[in-house]
């Protein structure tokens, strides 16, 4: 998919996005799956510290940051989105930088200028991910830290793409990097693409642009999406038992 048409798909979806994920501004958070970051402490205390929230779509987390006394910048490919993410701050008179680019072209950045590197469910749609993982490493100084969550790999294989549907047993293989696809609930017009890696090839992507890998979690689910989306009585109900989403913190040597 062309940087293009993942733009526009984004800017058409954004409405129904921001409706479905509504996402508080009090803490950053890690994607449906995992707790937040007022739970994990994974950044520590981030007054004064220079933060690029890296997809930052409505601008939750980067409001979030702000609001805790961070210097935060949000990053999107989607006007949309960023549109969203200005109001929200707006109306929440929080005083925040966003900024539209692409995750592989940070050049609107200063090299070495910035503490955290952050990003909820968005590096698995960089097509180029080396790329974008060599740009934050550029932006962070030595000991800043890369901090990212996505689907947890493992789950991309109950994807069935064909069918356009999560399923009980392995529709493809782990070690199956062509790229997934498939269409926004109630929206057959549009498509989105995601980039598979499994976890050992993750850590040799940070490995190469010169980062060190310091915490790797696995959250489990909360019970109650769990109940809600895999019900224990439900045909999808052995999904329960697999990680869904992956944290990787990383530290620039």
């Amino acid at each position: 998919m062309s940087v293009a048409a993942a733009q526009s798909t984004w800017d058409r979806l954004s409405a129904d996005f921001q409706a479905r994920h509504d996402r508080a501004t009090d803490s950053a958070h890690y994607g449906p799956w995992a707790p937040r970051e007022d739970e994990l402490r994974l950044l520590g205390d981030v007054r004064g510290r220079h933060i690029l929230d890296l997809g930052c779509g409505g601008g939750q987390c980067t409001i979030a940051f702000a609001r805790q006394g961070a210097i935060a910048t949000g990053v999107d490919i989607s006007a949309a989105q960023l549109g969203y993410a200005r109001r929200l701050a707006a109306a929440e008179k929080v005083d925040v930088q966003f900024v539209q680019a692409t995750a592989e072209d940070l050049s609107a950045f200063a090299a070495g200028a910035w503490d955290i590197v952050f990003s909820t469910y968005a590096l698995p749609y960089v097509a180029d991910l080396p790329r974008c993982l060599a740009e934050c490493s550029r932006l962070l100084y030595a000991g800043g830290l890369l901090i990212f969550s996505l689907d947890h790999p493992l789950r991309d294989c109950f994807f069935d793409m064909e069918e356009d549907e999560m399923v009980i047993f392995p529709s493809r293989s782990y070690f199956d990097n062509q790229p997934a696809r498939w269409r926004w609930p109630d929206r057959i017009d549009l498509v989105l693409q995601s980039y598979h890696h499994t976890i050992a090839q993750w850590i040799a992507m940070l490995a190469v642009a010169d980062f060190r890998l310091t915490r790797l979690l696995e959250p489990a689910p909360p019970a109650n999406l769990l109940d809600a989306i895999f019900p224990s009585d439900g045909a999808l109900a052995p999904l329960r038992l697999i990680p869904q989403t992956i944290i990787f913190v990383a530290e620039k040597r």
